[in-house]
């Protein structure tokens, strides 16, 4: 199973450099490189996202809410570790979108990224870490790294994995190949990834759908909370309906955080 890194620098030059880095690996098959982000925090809630294709030439700037919008339309975990660590999705979404990372990478990334800070989030398949580790040594101080065999409870099912194993088989075959055998390896290399995130985006349609559900039960519970608040702020007033009213009411904002952390996790727009 893949795993996810995040790669923090302070010098956008080191970023890039990386990026570049990780990529040769993936061509070498040293690595497979999967989805994967450059994003920079910057002061007042907001966010650069680098564009793949152009380099230092294609910053894009997002506020705290657009940019939940583009990690959510990531396939797979990869959104949820970006929002987890850019601070623009709660660590609460964790317990609802039900992925099994191990504690302390989640700790690790939790709301880390400070202003200034550029970093590289990907998935990625590798059979060490040394790879990676020696490639970009020198040029970030710290890769932040889930553990291998992570397995995402629901989420991932067995023909993903195939499709996995077989990626590793032909990144096995690309380091011991001739130059015309690496053309036809890297095709279908490339044709198994385009597999792969299919088959996630089809998964992730039915966990945005468990996610759905949740988050329709949820409206349920507050406006049933609501209408109990309305019945006794229209009783008689003594201790005993204070004390309930404000029982309900700290339920009703509990309930309405945990919708706020749906719209979030889901991609969407928050609704009035």
């Amino acid at each position: 199973m893949a795993n996810i890194i995040v790669v923090p620098f302070k010098e956008e030059k080191k970023a890039i450099e990386a990026l570049h880095k990780m990529k040769e690996l993936d061509v070498y098959g040293d690595i497979t490189l999967y989805e994967h982000m450059m994003i920079r925090k910057k002061d007042n809630n907001q966010y650069e996202v680098l564009n793949d294709q152009t380099d230092g030439e294609g910053w894009r700037t997002f506020t705290g809410m657009a940019l939940g919008g583009i990690i959510g339309a990531f396939v797979g975990p990869l959104g949820l570790i970006i929002g987890l660590y850019t601070g623009v999705v709660a660590g609460a979404v964790w317990d609802i979108s039900r992925y099994d990372f191990e504690d302390a990478f989640i700790k690790k990334v939790s709301n880390k990224m400070t202003p200034g800070t550029i970093a590289i989030v990907a998935e990625v398949a590798e059979d060490s870490s040394i790879f990676i580790d020696e490639a970009l040594k020198g040029l970030s101080s710290e890769i932040i790294r889930s553990e291998a065999g992570i397995e995402f409870d629901d989420y991932v099912d067995e023909q993903v994995e195939d499709i996995e194993d077989s990626i590793e088989d032909q990144r096995q075959k690309l380091r011991k190949a001739t130059a015309e055998e690496k053309i036809k390896i890297k095709a279908k290399i490339a044709d198994l990834k385009a597999k792969r995130k299919a088959e996630m985006a089809a998964l992730e349609v039915k966990r945005k759908a468990a996610l759905k559900e949740i988050k329709n039960q949820t409206k349920s519970r507050i406006n049933k909370l609501e209408s109990r608040l309305d019945n006794v702020e229209h009783a008689i007033t003594d201790a005993f309906a204070t004390a309930r009213k404000n029982r309900l009411n700290k339920r009703i904002k509990k309930e309405e955080e945990k919708l706020y952390q749906l719209h979030s996790a889901l991609g969407e727009d928050i609704e009035d």
